[in-house]
């Protein structure tokens, strides 16, 4: 179709020229050029409309990820959160019978097995990251929510170094105290005959204790042999003991507080990318 185009304004040009109808001519040429130059201003006009679109795709597409992320966090932060506060309990439980005249020591034995544990969580943070030193944060068209996920993600890595921290100076530090005073453990010959009598099927007594199928240090081979149970009435007249408990208790407790720190931050984070959402689907209506 050009072509044609092209050899018509030829032929006008020329006949112009053949009958020395200058100023026509010059009148004629810049119309021509003003024909090319909108021509090419609407081609740049098409291509910026085609990036435009490509950015706010791209971005949907980027904001739908990072929100699928957070939420995926926020449901295992609310986990980590229940988890160390029932720790937090436990020990506070167990420090609290340091005090007491007469400590109901069955329960408290049953509380000792199960303190001595910890678990670290880090949110889902390999997308943002990526983004950030990437440079594709500027696919965010909204500057305030680049600036919001850029603040999420070094207040998470904050955090997440004081829940190292605290894990190396209260649990670690908490755990060694408690063992050395408990190194036997809690649990006597009694208790692990009674776990046995539960297990009434024939196959499962064989997986009992067997390495290469369950090993487990929990799970003695002859329960004849099994250490005699640390005695109570001396572990709670036991300062070392105490203390350590009390490590125990402040890395329980502190984890719970940082983990819902954590938590705050990634709802805030999620309602604003929400709100962002609605934003774009209004601009589409």
């Amino acid at each position: 179709n050009r072509k044609p185009m092209i050899k018509f304004f030829r032929k006008i040009r020329q006949k112009m020229l053949t009958e020395n109808k200058f100023s026509k001519y010059m009148l004629y040429a810049i119309g021509e050029i003003i024909l090319v130059v909108i021509g090419i201003l609407i081609a740049l006009q098409v291509n910026e409309w085609n990036n435009d679109r490509n950015k706010k795709k791209a971005e949907e597409i980027v904001l739908i990820q990072i929100k699928s992320d957070l939420e995926k966090s926020s449901i295992e932060l609310q986990e980590m959160k229940t988890y160390h506060l029932g720790r937090a309990i436990t020990c506070a439980k167990i420090l609290r019978a340091f005090w007491k005249t007469e400590p109901t020591y069955d329960s408290i034995a049953y509380d000792l097995r199960g303190s001595r544990s910890t678990i670290k969580y880090s949110p889902i943070l390999g997308n943002l990251k990526s983004l950030i030193n990437s440079g594709n944060i500027d696919l965010v068209s909204a500057k305030a929510l680049r600036n919001d996920i850029v603040s999420y993600v070094e207040k998470v890595e904050s955090q997440l170094v004081d829940l190292t921290r605290i894990e190396e100076s209260y649990f670690r530090n908490g755990v060694e105290m408690v063992d050395e005073i408990m190194p036997n453990g809690v649990l006597d010959k009694d208790y692990y005959i009674k776990e046995l009598e539960k297990v009434d099927d024939i196959k499962n007594r064989t997986r009992w204790y067997n390495p290469d199928i369950e090993p487990s240090p929990n799970k003695p081979q002859n329960i004849d042999r099994v250490p005699f149970k640390s005695d109570l009435n001396e572990l709670f007249q036991n300062k070392q003991f105490y203390n350590g408990y009390k490590k125990l208790w402040t890395h329980q407790f502190n984890s719970y507080r940082i983990y819902d720190d954590i938590l705050v931050i990634t709802n805030d984070l999620l309602d604003k990318l929400n709100n962002a959402k609605q934003v774009q689907n209004s601009e589409k209506k």
